[in-house]
């Protein structure tokens, strides 16, 4: 909404700026006195009007249904049709004679003392050379528009870009995680463990986060932590005694921002590529939080499983172009993996 304010803001004063050009740079003939009074002012304040309706006729009209759809034989069609209208209307409106072959007189002393400045007419037709600033200015004004809708429907492809690959890190989520949570609470339930009721909260604000918060470009730094601190309460409960987990976090998160599950998805892939219940596992995490710097440490032991590298590849090259879409030149990353143990160290700053 404050965006749209603003380009409303920036399209009225470019609007009122153009249409009062003609006052200030229109040329006066010695005869006539006054610049409202004056049929060039005029002709040009009519031609600078029809081409600001123009140009948000081609800039939300025309680019979308004809030039982005390829259709470039009509649309070129109706952009020689938009200039001559521009170029003969106000001649005619002002009753100006197009055909007149009569040059201005030329600049002299006395026109100068009198207040005029009408510069010496060049050779060539008259028509031609009085509203040679008007072809200039069309062109001006439809390779701007051009661009200005190229740049939004880039920016537009961006977001949806960004929206599919957050949908597609949320699938990429293990599905058994959710099954062996509520398997895992089952079990609780059925021995009668206190921490059965607390598993299952921990478990519906989990679910609530990733199907609701999430979908937002931005989240409260302070969720995200709160999400990444249930899902590791939940993988301990899980894998209780099959792995070894140092969870530490420090600062202060309160107040800030940051794009959902980026932290999350280097912590859900050392889960599900860290831990085998046939050998020791260990996982070490660390957040650190100064200021609008946000440090993310993650190191687990590598295991042996089977058909799970490609998807690890998958998943971190997914994460990378998000963090490179959402933070360009304001992010670090490091990825070290050795034969015994897959190292992340990660580095945004918010702002």
């Amino acid at each position: 909404m404050e965006t749209f304010k603003k380009q409303s803001i920036y399209h009225i004063i470019g609007g009122i700026a153009f249409l009062f050009l003609p006052l200030i740079l229109s040329p006066r003939p010695p005869e006539e006195i006054g610049p409202f009074f004056s049929r060039p002012t005029l002709r040009d304040l009519i031609a600078h009007g029809l081409m600001l309706l123009f140009f948000y006729y081609n800039y939300y009209v025309l680019i979308q249904r004809l030039y982005f759809r390829k259709k470039y034989l009509n649309y070129t069609l109706i952009i020689i049709l938009g200039f001559v209208l521009i170029i003969v209307l106000p001649s005619v409106l002002t009753g100006y004679n197009m055909l007149d072959t009569k040059e201005f007189p030329q600049m002299t002393p006395k026109n100068i003392h009198s207040g005029h400045f009408m510069p010496p007419k060049p050779s060539g037709s008259p028509f031609l050379q009085e509203i040679r600033h008007h072809i200039y200015l069309f062109a001006v004004v439809i390779l701007f528009s051009i661009l200005l809708q190229v740049n939004n429907r880039l920016l537009r492809i961006d977001k949806e870009r960004i929206a599919a690959e957050l949908a597609h890190l949320k699938a990429q989520i293990h599905p058994h995680f959710l099954f062996n949570t509520l398997n895992s609470i089952y079990a609780l339930t059925i021995r009668k463990d206190d921490k059965a009721p607390d598993s299952i909260v921990k478990l519906s604000e989990f679910m609530r986060y990733l199907l609701k918060d999430a979908n937002e470009s931005e989240v409260a730094l302070e969720k995200e932590i709160d999400y990444i601190t249930n899902y590791i309460d939940l993988q301990v409960s899980r894998l209780r005694d099959s792995v070894r987990l140092n969870y530490q976090l420090e600062g202060k998160p309160k107040g800030k921002k940051i794009a959902p599950l980026l932290l999350f998805s280097f912590i859900e892939n050392a889960f599900k590529h860290g831990v085998n219940p046939d050998e020791n596992s260990e996982i070490k995490i660390s957040i650190h939080i100064d200021g609008d710097l946000v440090q993310l440490s993650v190191r687990n032991k590598t295991v042996k499983m089977r058909g799970r590298e490609s998807s690890t590849n998958i998943g971190l090259a997914n994460t990378k172009e998000r963090l490179q879409l959402y933070y360009p030149n304001r992010h670090t990353l490091d990825i070290e993996r050795t034969p015994d143990y897959f190292n992340v160290q990660l580095s945004i700053q918010l702002t």
